[in-house]
């Protein structure tokens, strides 16, 4: 292939039983020696699209979730640098951690009991 012809294109294409799918298309020209050729091609990307689909639809799942535990500006901070979040508040601790049992022993306490436990800790 000598070189391409202009740029590709992505479209729309039918087949012979109607049904349409995307593609790419595309057109080379070929030189052989004393000849040349032009090649037309057309590249069917319908499982690149679903990939891309989907990890689009993950990723959707994944900031929906982000923003629905955490404030949108901390959620906004995660999403452009995760390395490191931290802030210094004058006179405040605040502790994130992961207590064992804690959805079974906690499921059927009330907000107020589930504080006062909390400050026990």
């Amino acid at each position: 292939v000598k070189k391409m012809i202009g740029t590709e294109r992505e479209v729309e294409a039918r087949r012979v039983d109607g049904s349409t799918f995307p593609c790419i298309l595309g057109m080379s020209e070929v030189d052989n020696g004393d000849s040349r050729q032009f090649v037309g091609f057309v590249k069917d990307i319908t499982d690149q699209k679903k990939k891309l689909h989907l990890a689009e639809s993950e990723r959707d799942a994944s900031d929906a979730l982000l923003y629905n535990i955490l404030p949108e500006h901390i959620a906004n901070r995660l999403k452009e640098d995760p390395s490191h979040i931290a802030d210094l508040y004058g006179n405040t601790t605040i502790l994130f951690a992961d207590i064992v049992g804690f959805t079974d022993r906690t499921s059927l306490m009330s907000p107020q009991e589930l504080v006062v436990m909390l400050n026990d800790i």
